[in-house]
């Protein structure tokens, strides 16, 4: 069944998307997706719908919402009805007076049996429309433009961008590859083609074989604190501070965005278990104990491949590492969830944090990415330098991915165990680090090709172990000595009898040693009262990973293969 769409940006000013849809005859209802694939969270995007209304020629024909994604109406009909627009983010609608964003699935109905579909979107003076759907991916100085999509899952895959964009090109393997950037920033559109270009090529030959797409897109648009992206089978969305491409560690946060992201284009949008397609249910939630693999594992492979491509040195790849590594350690939730449960919670756990989220749950992408390095590590070193991550990565893709067949349950670890020799010792590493919550033993890994991990000098002064907003406490870590003696909301009003000032907590603090015990006068919803707190030690600081004292030749060999040198 063909579809028509036509977005009219004719309410801008007031960040409204008005959208038109031909309606077949045998349609009895529409639904509206509830969420957008690549963001696991129930978003609901009908809640932003109103004026709902259609007609065929003059007549009218009746509409009734029957669920909260589900409006009866009965074809032919002309459907039409306005979505408000104004959260600027990858994966939700944005209208104003300079730029339109959307994702189909944030703002078109769809039927059961849909096909293909025809999309027409407003495009203003000035402006350029691009979208990752074909026969045409851009159109610029057009009143409006059309993009064609052979079946829904494509049309709901395809941003759409509408802007007055810079516009960047390049080729990696003779495939085009083109970067639209909101204007007013402060990047170097040459650099920043080159360095996009390095990211693709070492992805290609990560991966091997010809780059899975005919063309690719990558879209970066702006917000003054923003950072995000979200990965689309021929393209992605990034969102960047606009005055962030100049300084060395935003221009290297924009490049490492854009290969995580980009990997996906493998990674998820072609490698993936069953429940993420290649059909997808948008009205529903499609559960899977995988991504941490998906994501975390793509949180590693954009590290590797910045390295890969020069975009970051050896040194700096192992910082970046060690800062995972020091980010999941501070948190106590690593006791509590393994990755299997992180994935399978995503819905509605990761993208709905709590004041307890700290200590109660971990982040897939966290997490996932220090068992991917670790599990890298360890086909390593049990395989004499003969297997990796990379060949699982590649086992993947060539046994399913190509194919465009989702790999079935339990593919991972059997791949990894098969790669690892078939030990049963390998089979309890999965269930200890990926369905468990044993410490990840990042020291035995990093020893397999004689790194070490290490912290710097210790910190002066004593913690609490709180999260503040000023002097409100926001979350508690349980690990930490103001567990079960503070509580979120509380406000702190002075410590060992003096007044505290906003921003002057740190400093009291740098000044009192581990174990003392912090007088301090709290208001609990608005009842005074005296907690008091035996001060922790500061979490060990800056930890790095670096070569260890001495080491042999069998660790400086896998050293080598999991780190050559560029020279």
């Amino acid at each position: 069944m063909h579809l028509r769409y036509h977005v009219s940006l004719a309410d801008r000013l007031a960040h409204r998307f008005l959208v038109r849809v031909e309606l077949p005859e045998g349609v009895t209802e529409v639904g509206f997706p509830s969420w957008a694939p690549g963001s696991y969270l129930m978003r609901e995007f009908g809640r932003f719908v109103r004026d709902v209304h259609a007609h065929h020629g003059a007549a009218p024909v009746a509409v009734a919402r029957v669920s909260r994604n589900r409006w009866a109406v009965m074809g032919p009909a002309t459907l039409e009805y306005s979505v408000y627009a104004r959260e600027k983010s990858v994966r939700t609608a944005f209208v104003d007076r300079d730029l339109a964003f959307f994702l189909p699935s944030n703002l078109l109905v769809f039927v059961a049996g849909q096909t293909s579909a025809d999309l027409t979107v407003d495009v203003p003076a000035g402006h350029t429309a691009c979208c990752p759907a074909g026969p045409v991916r851009a159109v610029s100085g057009a009143e409006t433009a059309t993009f064609s999509a052979p079946d829904l899952d494509t049309l709901m895959d395809s941003p759409v961008a509408i802007g007055p964009f810079e516009a960047g090109h390049f080729e990696v393997d003779g495939v085009t590859h083109e970067h639209w950037i909101e204007p007013g920033h402060n990047g170097d559109m040459a650099r920043m083609a080159a360095d996009l270009s390095r990211i693709v090529a070492a992805a290609q030959v990560l991966v091997g074989g010809p780059l899975p797409y005919p063309h690719y897109q990558f879209v970066t648009l702006h917000a003054r604190a923003g950072h995000g992206g979200l990965e689309h089978k021929d393209g992605s969305i990034l969102l960047r501070p606009r005055l962030g491409f100049a300084e060395p560690r935003g221009y290297e946060e924009f490049l490492t965005l854009a290969a995580h992201e980009h990997f996906h284009a493998w990674n998820v949008k072609r490698i993936h278990p069953e429940a993420l397609g290649p059909r997808f249910d948008y009205l529903n939630e499609a559960y899977t104990p995988d991504l941490w693999w998906l994501e975390g594992g793509t949180v590693y492979y954009e590290e590797r491949i910045a390295f890969a491509s020069g975009v970051v040195t050896a040194e700096r790849h192992l910082e970046r590492l060690a800062e995972h590594v020091q980010r999941l350690r501070s948190q106590p939730g690593r006791h509590h969830q393994s990755l299997e449960e992180s994935s399978f919670d995503a819905w509605i756990k990761l993208y709905r944090p709590t004041e307890d989220s700290g200590n109660s749950q971990i982040s897939y992408y966290l997490k996932g990415a220090v068992v991917a390095m670790c599990l890298d590590l360890e086909l390593r070193h049990l395989s004499e330098g003969t297997r990796s991550l990379d060949d699982l990565l590649r086992a993947l893709w060539e046994g399913w991915g190509r194919h465009g067949v989702a790999y079935p349950p339990g593919t991972l670890e059997r791949l990894a165990v098969e790669m690892a020799g078939g030990g049963g010792e390998f089979r309890r590493w999965f269930s200890k680090h990926v369905r468990g919550t044993d410490e990840v033993d990042v020291e035995r890994a990093l020893a397999h090709v004689g790194l070490i991990l290490s912290a710097g000098a210790p910190r002066a002064g004593g913690v609490l172990g709180v999260e503040l907003s000023g002097l409100t406490v926001r979350s508690v870590n349980e690990e930490g000595p103001s567990n079960g003696r503070l509580s979120p909301g509380d406000e702190l009003l002075a410590l060992d009898g003096e007044r505290l000032e906003a921003g002057s907590l740190p400093d009291r603090l740098r000044d009192l040693a581990p174990g003392h015990p912090a007088n301090l006068l709290v208001s609990r919803d608005g009842r005074l009262m005296e907690r008091i707190v035996r001060l922790g030690a500061p979490p060990p600081p800056d930890l790095k990973i670096g070569p260890g004292s001495a080491t042999n030749q069998r660790q400086q060999a896998l050293y080598r293969g999991w780190l050559p040198s560029r020279e």
